[in-house]
């Protein structure tokens, strides 16, 4: 009996020494005021985007540790030049969220710009519109930065 409790305990003990702890994003919310988008809009893929980037560090599974990602702020500030028939106008989507983990917060940003040149042209709204392709880039980068400092 004394040779089988040890047998187990030598098998058991390297299995708990190096197993790893598992996560799964388990909430994702907007706290941040963004008129320009839904909320549902801007809640979807966020948390694949998340599940991507924190599985390159960390493992998951369906029963894992609970993560939360919430978005802090979306600022979205524009920038114009005007000189005689030329105009450029500047965008740039600025993310801020706080990823929440064995619960510990980490904050994280990213940006992304957008940019229109014309020439003997007018915008019919003087800002420009929210693009999709930046946001999505912005809420990666701004994911990749909080999981960095984890």
């Amino acid at each position: 009996m004394k040779i089988k409790s040890l047998i187990l305990s030598m098998v058991a003990i390297p299995a708990f020494a190096f197993s790893q702890s598992c996560y799964k994003v388990s909430d994702v919310r907007s706290s941040a005021d963004a008129p320009e988008m839904k909320k549902e809009r801007v809640l979807f893929g966020i948390k694949q985007i998340t599940e991507e980037v924190l599985s390159e560090k960390f493992s998951l599974c369906n029963e894992g540790l609970p993560v939360t990602v919430d978005i802090i702020s979306i600022e979205a500030p524009s920038v114009g030049v005007s000189v005689g028939p030329f105009m450029v106008k500047k965008k740039e989507t600025i993310i801020t969220i706080k990823i929440n983990k064995d619960g510990v917060d980490y904050i994280g940003e990213g940006s992304a710009k957008v940019s229109v040149k014309a020439t003997f042209i007018d915008l019919n709204d003087e800002n420009l519109p929210f693009n999709k392709t930046s946001f999505a880039g912005a809420i990666k980068k701004s994911i990749e930065d909080s999981i960095s400092k984890m």
